[in-house]
């Protein structure tokens, strides 16, 4: 494990992590802060929370397929297996509402 410290939106965070990931953090802080800079630019922004919540948002969102493009997604899952999805999502979102 390595100690780092990374800079995100003008915070510093220290971090403990294996080797082989702080290169992967350190290009995400790099994205992150690209992308909160350019918001701030574009929207003239100067509160970071929400500069910070579009930043995560448009991040959250990047390849995620658009929803034409997840029923195509599924086209090779056999019918069986959708269906039995579909069960677990129903059970799963009742439980949740308890």
């Amino acid at each position: 494990m390595e100690t780092i410290r990374l800079n995100i939106a003008g915070r510093e965070y220290p971090l403990r992590a294996p080797a082989s990931e702080v290169e992967n953090l350190r290009r995400a802080a790099a994205t992150i802060n690209d992308q909160f800079d350019a918001f701030k630019a574009q929207f003239n922004a100067e509160d970071p929370v929400d500069l910070l919540a579009m930043t995560a948002l448009h991040l959250a969102t990047r390849g995620q397929p658009k929803d034409q493009d997840k029923a195509a997604s599924t086209e090779h899952i056999p019918e069986a297996t959708r269906e039995r999805m579909a069960e677990i999502s129903t059970h799963l979102k009742h439980l949740l509402e308890v």
